[in-house]
């Protein structure tokens, strides 16, 4: 049993059976209880901090002693702590979320982790990105737009008055290599050197713009019954050994009209090569599971570039193919909407589309390739 308040005018000292004194006052009056974070060996301890917490009300400058011990808690957090939680608190895609990991384990922690997220400055931002390999131009921005988002949240938090990442044109992306756009006859001469079970896959990705993720993900009841419209409804990632199925990268799924001309071959694929089952895969490898990208790169499409005459184009070409196509008969908006780009200021713009227009877009995709083919 706790032994007796010490008699004082403002708050209690209580001898604990321990011998120790613990320190607590109502406040307001009619209020809640607060207690000292620790007790004290000296009864005078005790009072110094009944008296330290009197000053506090008689200054307005009062708030709950549990409040501010969580703040120094904070305050005093490292950038190793504060970024680990932000990357477990964010709803994020696994793969997403793995990729944060790795950066933020790679290449922020390791200068920067064991600083107070409060001591971080704009000084400490520019000496570490000027220390990270300038070989590797888009992982560092990658990691720069990372490190400027956690330490954003730290604003937010009150950890820190202003971003300290401030570097100009840090979080340009730098692309490593420039995309190879095939001509529109060279596209329909790689798909027809393609084996029969993956010529449309070719298709699907160069007339509608598909990621391999979605195209890998496709499924019989994703097409209509004419094979006019596909729902990109969801995406498989591959990430620490693990498969994930999700939304597309936008969040939420589209619906893509199919152009004319590939129509026919996407049928065929259907009848011949897919399972009756309505979520049957459309491509599945050999063993029925997901079909994964480097092996469809190394067994059909190097071979069928090479059949063609062609080189260096990789399989995410595809889509800038699509991308330059559709800009040819679309406007900026429609591009991005077909293609399942998002943005805040094209998302704004999505809302004021017709439906209708993608047919027509599809419908253009396919003069011209009909134009360039028999050109």
């Amino acid at each position: 049993m706790a032994g007796k308040p010490g008699r004082r005018g403002w708050g209690h000292v209580v001898r604990m059976r321990s011998k120790r004194y613990q320190a607590s006052y109502v406040w307001p009056l009619g209020g809640p209880r607060h207690y000292a974070p620790i007790t004290y060996t000296a009864k005078t301890d005790a009072e110094h901090w009944l008296g330290n917490e009197r000053r506090l009300i008689e200054r307005g400058e009062w708030t709950r002693p549990a409040e501010r011990a969580a703040a120094a808690t904070v305050a005093g957090m490292t950038l190793a702590v504060y970024g680990d939680q932000w990357i477990e608190q964010r709803k994020l895609k696994p793969r997403t979320r793995s990729l944060y990991k790795s950066q933020f384990t790679r290449l922020i922690e390791p200068t920067l982790g064991k600083l107070p997220v409060t001591s971080i400055t704009p000084v400490r931002i520019r000496g570490w990105y000027a220390a990270l390999d300038a070989g590797t131009k888009r992982q560092n921005s990658q990691a720069y737009g990372l490190l400027h988002s956690i330490l954003a949240t730290a604003v937010k938090d009150g950890l820190l008055a202003s971003n300290p990442c401030q570097i100009d044109g840090a979080m340009n992306i730098h692309r490593e290599r420039e995309p190879v756009v095939l001509s529109v006859r060279d596209m329909g001469r790689l798909a027809e050197a393609a084996p029969d079970n993956r010529r449309a896959l070719i298709l699907l990705s160069a007339w509608c713009g598909l990621r391999w993720g979605e195209v890998s993900e496709l499924r019989r009841q994703d097409l209509s019954e004419g094979c006019e419209i596909l729902t990109v409804a969801r995406s498989v990632t591959r990430r620490d050994g693990k498969t994930y199925i999700d939304t597309p990268k936008t969040g939420k799924p589209r619906k893509v009209v199919l152009p004319p001309h590939i129509r026919e071959a996407v049928k065929h694929h259907l009848d011949v090569h897919v399972a009756a089952e309505p979520d049957a895969l459309l491509f599945p490898n050999s063993r029925g599971g997901h079909l994964n990208d480097k092996v469809f790169a190394d067994s059909v499409f190097r071979p069928a570039l090479k059949a063609i005459g062609r080189e260096g184009v990789r399989i995410h070409d595809l889509r800038h193919f699509a991308g330059t196509q559709t800009a040819r008969v679309a406007n900026l908006v429609e591009t991005m909407q077909r293609l399942g780009h998002s943005t805040a200021k094209a998302s704004l713009q999505y809302q004021q589309q017709v439906d209708g227009r993608d047919v027509i877009i599809a419908d253009a995709l396919s003069k011209l390739a009909d134009q360039e083919v028999g050109a």
